[in-house]
């Protein structure tokens, strides 16, 4: 289709010297050579700053209006080899303000390059790789990302804090001044940002919180105001060009902070979450309005999780049985129970592993043993794809981080004892632990489905894996040697996460971008973040926070909660399947339901959005809607509740108390009161019944009564 190449083909593109910037435009239906458009760009290299300047010029008699035109950065972000990907960058910032840009790309060996303009730029995108052609003639785009480009001009419809910059007159020119910067240390990029744009940037170490609580902004800037909703918020200065705001949050909801420093203007958003129980309640409605359904994919019927885990704590007995009965018209469509064998597409292990953790949750919810039954034959066609050395393997490629096999294993081998069945557990977790034990061995060169790159839950899913070993090991020596290894990804994967974006819907989100043409059957690629797999992420920095201690993994994985709990809109109960971060994308998708089926039927593949009736539309830094609501056939939306299933383990039932070194006491789902040698503590939610101490005072801890349970870290 045209309109689709047209977006992703460089249309007027010449390498400049250095460092391979080059200009590129893009113009209304379709490629072009933009002529009449004389351009320049210079480059100076010096201290570790390259500075790169692109001036245009319209020497047509008409206005230069082009869909987008800017400048291609010469950086490397193509991440196809292991261990080449290590030094690759990835684009893990973009931001558009008013009166300036700011970003940074990030080495999954730990290098940071801070991209910076002091001139306004009306936007950025980035060119995706394809993949694959199915049916002929119908792409699909692939795993990796060509180039960051810097849009100087972008016609719109763009976000309101972007700069409406979208044409050149005639005899107009114009230019741009963009430094690439190279950073020892990643906490110098807001003060960094400041020193080279004069303009107010935010630095947050949290973006969300409860209502009642506070929250701390730093503020980097010469003379700020700041309003969070409207009300000003007070500032001190702090240090030398910095400053500092305290909100304190009272009513739920995503608050929009607006800075304003002179003529320049920063923005960000606040993330005041909503009670966790009210959050899983609206979920487990929502995988009854989102239709779960029988296909090829796990991903469609994702959603038993949240309403299994939600039957455990807070029972519902008229949409437990419809959920119950929806699945087992699942399980009799996709799997032969007498074998526990998928009848199609068998080679999906992911189908196999995931539906047994859904079991052991339907086992914990109701306790009907024939679910661990079932789940043990599927754990039997599980271990036969287990190659000798621990891998999990779907034909020759090892399977063992795509989703997590081994993590649904233990989950099973959990229920399997709280059933006595001490026999069957001790065999699931014997496999578990020899696939993990390969995912240490390996150091980082894993495989994973579809395309080899660099990929968010190929490294997300290892670590996840290798932190719930390490909770469970009894030698120390086993405990440290998968706590370090979780640790190493972890750091690598900081690239592919948003760890300092000032925006509490996305804060812990990862950088996927190609699900949305598999998920909701839009394309071309755009980074959904978070979406459903950004979860694997935050169950790492939530095992990680158990086995170190370390507050700055318990800060990540409530920011990421509740930016997965905002995913729902609390006063409707609608569901958005991700939040996508590029600023404009021109996007097709898919806009009627497939009628030759029902959502009863089972269906499978990967249809094209172009093989369907389909509409064009603008797509940029927004919530997008599910589509199981309304479509019949495979589609994988319903992988979003998996950021539900994590919230359901880590959040909706824990407390957390941490003292820190200064002395004071923060507190995570209570509140925490020091009345002399004791610490009292009270849960903000019923359901909370267990609280993990980090403690290094002699304090006794008191807790909500006897009923309560208190794990010291």
């Amino acid at each position: 289709m045209k309109y689709i190449a047209s977006i992703v083909t460089l249309c007027a593109a010449l390498t400049a010297s250095g460092a391979g910037h080059r200009f590129y435009a893009v113009e209304a239906g379709g490629d072009s050579i933009a002529e009449g458009i004389e351009y320049t760009i210079a480059i100076d290299s010096a201290d570790r700053v390259e500075t790169v300047t692109l001036s245009l010029r319209n020497t047509r008699h008409t206005p230069f209006q082009p869909v987008k035109a800017g400048l291609k950065l010469g950086i490397d972000t193509y991440m196809d080899t292991y261990p080449e990907w290590y030094g690759k960058y990835f684009p893990t910032l973009a931001m558009c303000e008013p009166s300036h840009f700011y970003g940074y790309m990030q080495s999954p060996g730990g290098k940071v390059k801070a991209v910076i303009s002091a001139d306004p730029i009306a936007s950025w995108s980035l060119d995706y790789n394809l993949a694959y052609e199915w049916p002929k003639g119908h792409w699909f785009y692939g795993h990796r990302i060509e180039c960051l480009n810097l849009d100087m001009l972008c016609q719109g419809p763009l976000p309101a804090h972007h700069p409406h910059i979208w044409k050149l007159e005639p005899g107009e020119e114009h230019s741009w001044t963009v430094k690439i910067i190279d950073l020892d240390n990643p906490d110098d990029f807001e003060r960094t940002v400041h020193r080279h744009t004069g303009a107010p940037v935010l630095a947050m170490e949290r973006t969300s919180c409860a209502p009642g609580d506070t929250l701390t902004i730093d503020i980097w800037a010469t003379a700020p105001e700041m309003a969070i909703d409207g009300k000003k918020i007070g500032l001190q200065k702090v240090g030398a060009d910095l400053w500092r705001g305290t909100y304190r949050a009272a009513e739920p909801g995503i608050k929009t902070v607006e800075v304003a420093d002179g003529g320049r203007k920063a923005h960000g958003t606040v993330a005041v979450r909503h009670p966790w129980r009210s959050t899983i309640g609206l979920a487990r409605r929502a995988a009854d309005r989102y239709k779960q359904k029988p296909t090829s994919h796990v991903e469609s019927w994702y959603g038993f999780h949240t309403a299994f885990d939600a039957a455990r704590i807070m029972p519902e007995p008229t949409l437990d049985i419809a959920m119950n009965r929806r699945f087992d018209l699942i399980i009799d469509k996709i799997f032969d129970r007498s074998t526990g064998r998928p009848y199609k597409y068998d080679y999906r292990i992911q189908n196999v592993s995931s539906t047994i953790g859904i079991l052991a949750d339907r086992y914990h919810a109701f306790g009907d043993q024939a679910d661990l039954d079932l789940a043990e034959r599927m754990a039997g066609y599980l271990m036969s794809c287990q190659r000798a050395d621990g891998a999990y393997m779907n034909g020759n490629t090892d399977y063992t981080s795509v989703i997590y096999p081994a993590k649904s294993m233990l989950e099973l081998a959990d229920a399997e004892r709280a059933a006595g069945r001490k026999k069957q557990a001790a065999r699931l977790e014997t496999s578990a632990g020899h696939a993990i034990d390969r995912l240490a061995a390996v150091d980082g060169d894993f495989e994973t489905e579809g395309q080899m790159t660099y990929e968010d839950g190929m490294v997300s899913c290892s670590a996840l894996q290798l932190g719930e070993l390490a909770l469970r090991s009894k030698s120390d020596k086993d405990r440290r040697r998968y706590t370090e290894a979780m640790l190493k990804l972890l750091d690598g994967h900081d690239c592919l996460a948003q760890l300092r974006v000032p925006d509490g819907r996305r804060r812990g989100g990862t950088m996927r971008f190609w699900e949305a043409q598999y998920d909701v059957f839009m394309l071309p690629n755009m980074l959904s973040s978070p979406h459903g797999w950004s979860a694997w992420r935050a169950y790492a920095t939530y095992y990680a926070y158990l086995l170190t201690g370390d507050e700055r993994w318990l800060r990540e994985t409530f920011d990421a909660a509740s930016a997965f709990a905002a995913l729902l809109d609390h006063s409707t109960g609608d569901l958005s399947w991700a939040f996508v971060v590029d600023p404009y994308v021109r996007a097709i998708q898919t806009c009627e339901p497939d009628t030759a089926y029902t959502a009863d039927d089972d269906t499978y593949g990967n249809p094209h959005p172009q093989c369907y009736p389909n509409r064009e539309i603008i797509v940029g830094e927004q919530y997008v809607p599910m589509i199981s609501d309304w479509q019949t056939i495979v589609s994988s939306d319903n992988d979003v509740f998996e950021c539900f299933k994590f919230i359901a383990e880590a959040v909706l039932c824990n407390a957390f108390v941490v003292e820190r070194p200064d002395g004071t006491i923060a507190a995570y789902n209570c509140r925490a009161e020091r009345r002399g040698d004791t610490l009292h503590v009270t849960a903000d939610e019923p359901q909370i019944t267990t609280l993990y101490t980090n403690l290094h005072s002699p304090l006794k801890v008191e807790f909500d009564g006897d009923v309560k349970k208190v794990h010291k870290l």
